[in-house]
C-alpha cells in the first residue's frame, strides 16, 4: 500500500478502513437503537454482493493471467488483499448473522451486524477503488488511482 504524495488510494488505506469502521458503528448503532427493522434482507444483499464480488474478482484473475494484461494485473495487485478481505468478511459475518435469530436486544448480535457492515462497505469501497484504477489505467498510462510500478 504506497502513498502517492496526495492521498493513499487504496481501500486498506487509512481513509478506506476508517470509513468501513464508521459505517459499521452506525449501522450497528442504527440495528441496536430498532432503525433498521428489516436486516435480515440487507444481510441477503450483502451475501449476493459478496458472492458477485468474488465472481467478479475470479474472471479477472483468469482475463489477467490469460490476455496478459499489465493494467488489470497492476490493479489486482494493488486492490486483491483489500478486495479479499472484504469478500471473505463479509461472506463469513453474512452467514454466521444468517444462521441466528437477530434480535437487537443481545449486545452480540449488534456486534455481528456492525462487522458484516464494517466488512461490506471494505469491499464496495475496495471494488468501486478496483474499477477506477482500471479505468483510470485505460485513459491514462500515470493514474490517481494506481500508482507507477
Amino acid at each position: 500500500m504506497s502513498y502517492n504524495g496526495k492521498y493513499n488510494s487504496t481501500a486498506c488505506g487509512f481513509i478506506g478502513v476508517l470509513t468501513s469502521i464508521a459505517i459499521g458503528v452506525i449501522i450497528g448503532i442504527l440495528f441496536a437503537l430498532g432503525f433498521i427493522p428489516n436486516i435480515v434482507t440487507a444481510v441477503w444483499i450483502a451475501f449476493g454482493l459478496a458472492v458477485l464480488t468474488l465472481v467478479i474478482l475470479v474472471i479477472a484473475v483468469f482475463l489477467a493471467v490469460y490476455t496478459e494484461s499489465k493494467i488489470l494485473s497492476k490493479c489486482l495487485k494493488r486492490h486483491i488483499s483489500c478486495l479479499m478481505a472484504g469478500i471473505l468478511g463479509t461472506l463469513i459475518s453474512a452467514l454466521a448473522a444468517l444462521s441466528i435469530v437477530l434480535n437487537p436486544a443481545f449486545i452480540s448480535v449488534v456486534i455481528l451486524v456492525g462487522i458484516g457492515a464494517f466488512f461490506t462497505s471494505l469491499m464496495i469501497i475496495s471494488l468501486v477503488l478496483f474499477v477506477l484504477c482500471i479505468v483510470d489505467k485505460l485513459h491514462r498510462n500515470d493514474g490517481v488511482f494506481c500508482t507507477k510500478d
